[in-house]
């Protein structure tokens, strides 16, 4: 394999731009989409509907385990290899894609039952809605792996767009949980399309490199190490408490999602650089702009509560006021212990039994003392600092960087 030139700085700042663009206007429409759920349906069905988003995200480790195995590898990858690499994680895609469905369906018992959905038709969707996105993956990280920042953009963009046009018409059609589920599973096909358009005839060659399976079970342990983490407590909250609390405590995990999904537009630029260059500490200069970014976002959200809580979901979310700020905090660590698990990604080693293990000292603190929303974002935090801590000391500890 032979290592990518050193991207110029103006040229990764301009990537840095484009794809915060794109980013951005997905966030930001994928919001919106939050948002009408927020105001359409109340408390109640809305903590339901935050519980299936984030078994969503947990599911979505498969599309992430294909982009950052495919951005890694054709970052890396000598330029003969390259159609190769695509064309296997293509068809890997596909593999995953359906493995994953079929899970989240004999799953559907499993999440009706714990969730309290008494829909089994609701419970089903994640599995539809888990495949187009899962393909998504990989185009993604076929265009990052390129460097093609523009179409990376206007996927991330569309993704966003069928959400909130596609979701958000199904429940102003119909206010109800599962309509506003069936948006979410059709409106996923649309940035898997676009994706595929991009990466037509990008595949071929003769398959004279390592496949990519392995590496993608190893990276797709770690990132469900790290998004079962980051999602377990509104999972945690659901279960814990009653049903209007359950849904105070999905609306700030909005604030906390945005502090965690708002500033990855600079792991994505930076992803490819830490994976081709493993000198000194690539993963420093990501976390010190992400953790700038979320400090902000804390400040602002501490002198600001009612804003904050209005852009959670409004005046039913009242009680979100005085912890508001707590919930934005618990974004920004998640978002700094995101670039950690990254680099270990690009360096091919491992973090997930960290993670792993932060989720269960989750369950063991929260179970027993969580009788607040308060105290259930504090202890989720702290742990979230935690596992970051641990995360950079075991790397040094390791030499891998």
């Amino acid at each position: 394999m032979s290592a990518a030139a050193p991207v110029p700085v103006p040229s990764q700042v301009r990537a840095t731009g484009v794809v915060a663009t794109g980013m951005m206007t997905m966030n930001v429409l994928a919001y919106g989409f939050s948002l009408l759920c927020a105001r359409l349906l109340g408390p109640t069905p809305f903590g339901a509907i935050s519980a299936l988003l984030s078994v969503l995200i947990v599911a979505n480790v498969g599309a992430l385990a294909l982009q950052a195995t495919g951005a890694r590898r054709l970052a890396t990858s000598s330029p003969e290899h390259r159609h190769a690499v695509t064309r296997d994680l293509l068809r890997d895609a596909w593999l995953v894609a359906g493995a994953l469905g079929l899970v989240l369906l004999a799953l559907a018992p499993v999440i009706n039952r714990l969730l309290h959905l008494d829909d089994w038709v609701v419970a089903c969707l994640p599995a539809f809605a888990a495949v187009p996105l899962t393909l998504m993956g990989a185009y993604a990280g076929i265009l990052q792996g390129g460097r093609r920042w523009v179409r990376l953009s206007v996927v991330y963009a569309s993704m966003g767009l069928a959400r909130l046009v596609v979701g958000g018409a199904a429940v102003l059609i119909e206010p109800t949980l599962r309509s506003a589920m069936v948006g979410v599973a059709v409106g996923g096909i649309a940035p898997a399309l676009v994706g595929a358009a991009y990466c037509r005839g990008t595949a071929g060659g003769a398959r004279d490199h390592q496949p990519a399976l392995r590496e993608l079970w190893s990276n797709g342990h770690a990132l469900l190490a790290f998004f079962a983490f980051t999602n377990f407590d509104v999972l945690l909250a659901r279960h814990l408490f009653d049903q209007h609390d359950a849904g105070i405590y999905a609306a700030g995990a909005i604030l906390a999602k945005a502090g965690l999904f708002l500033p990855t537009f600079v792991l994505v630029v930076a992803f490819p650089t830490m994976a081709a260059e493993r000198n000194g500490r690539p993963w420093l200069k990501p976390l010190l702009a992400v953790a700038a970014l979320g400090l902000a976002a804390v400040l602002g959200t501490a002198l600001l509560p009612d804003l904050a809580v209005a852009f959670a979901g409004g005046g039913e979310y009242a009680d979100l006021t005085d912890v508001a700020w707590l919930f934005a905090l618990e974004g920004t660590l998640f978002a700094c212990l995101q670039i950690l698990v990254y680099d270990t990604i690009a360096a091919q080693a491992h973090a997930a039994s960290v993670l792993w293990l932060g989720s269960a000292v989750v369950a063991v603190v929260a179970v027993p003392v969580a009788d607040s929303v308060q105290y259930l974002v504090s202890i989720v935090a702290l742990v979230a600092f935690g596992a970051a801590v641990t995360t950079t000391v075991t790397a040094k500890a390791t030499g891998y960087d």
